[in-house]
């Protein structure tokens, strides 16, 4: 079954090249950066956090008298974290302060749970198949969805940043408003969305507001609409880029190149290799691995 995710489609848009290395040969970097381990390992605790929450009670209320009890369930996910060596950066501030200060941290001014939100799924996977015919899907996980105290229900989407997001930026990004336009097209009634915040700057004073911030999206019809269609354009082409070989792909796969695509690639070591014709075999076999992908949306059975 063809499918194309929204992180694919944001590989593909920003650098051919970048696609080409994730996509096309599946490789990763056998190492991450810094603050791709930070947002991974806090969102695996948000998740521990909500998740524990959820299995204690299905009611707002439930879920407020149950706060210490997940509380100590995230406590737990850090010590793993940090048992399989996880390590703070000297530039970012310390991941246990960021999540557990008992003035600022994320948990003693979380927003979501202590204002009567209930939690209604976490880390739930979908797969909207848009294309009968092909069957081809649109795969997503969404961090969290939740009933507002109104009882509308909002997608919410984890994100560890270095600095918050401005109106401006989230007035073109995509994901929010796929996953809106993905969620409705299957029948879920979801009203909005958000960007719940955390920053990882360290910051001479911090204070709550200053590191949290809960951002709501109310994207309109035509928002969502024309965000899910070009979502549906774009992987229209992946899909008939697969089909060719993959040293066709090779050949396609331009270069963006510019400073800020490539500063932070996780290719640019064999990208700039390749483009002086070097040699990247042992590049290959020592920096990189093949990445193994997340399947949704096939049984466990299935699952390779």
């Amino acid at each position: 079954m063809p499918s194309v995710s929204h992180s694919e489609v944001d590989s593909y848009l920003l650098c051919r090249r970048k696609h080409y290395y994730g996509y096309g040969l599946s490789l990763e970097r056998i190492s991450t950066s810094q603050s791709l381990a930070t947002g991974t390992a806090g969102h695996r605790i948000l998740e521990a956090f909500y998740a524990h929450l959820l299995s204690l009670s299905d009611t707002a209320e439930g879920q407020l008298k149950n706060f210490d009890l997940a509380l100590e369930r995230a406590q737990s996910m850090y010590r793993e974290i940090a048992d399989e060596g996880y390590t703070d950066a000297n530039n970012r501030a310390m991941l246990y302060d960021m999540l557990f200060h008992e003035e600022w941290g994320y948990f003693p001014n979380e927003f979501l749970v202590r204002n009567g939100w209930k939690v209604l799924a976490v880390e739930a996977e979908f797969s909207l198949i848009y294309d009968t015919d092909t069957e081809s899907s649109y795969p997503f996980v969404v961090d969290m969805i939740v009933e507002d105290p109104e009882g509308r229900y909002v997608v919410i989407d984890h994100k560890f940043v270095y600095d918050f997001y401005t109106p401006a930026q989230t007035d073109l990004q995509p994901q929010i408003p796929k996953y809106i336009g993905a969620l409705r097209a299957m029948n879920y009634q979801i009203a909005y969305g958000a960007y719940n915040m955390v920053r990882t700057r360290k910051l001479k004073t911090p204070a709550p507001d200053s590191m949290q911030y809960f951002m709501i999206l109310k994207p309109n019809t035509d928002r969502v609409l024309n965000t899910f269609m070009e979502q549906l354009g774009v992987a229209a082409e992946i899909q008939a880029l697969k089909e060719l070989s993959i040293e066709e792909q090779d050949k396609r796969a331009y270069r963006t190149a510019n400073k800020m695509v490539c500063q932070s690639c996780s290719f640019k070591d064999i990208c700039s290799t390749e483009l002086i014709g070097g040699n990247t075999q042992l590049m290959l076999k020592t920096e990189y691995k093949i990445r193994e992908r997340r399947q949704i949306g096939v049984p466990d059975g299935e699952k390779k």
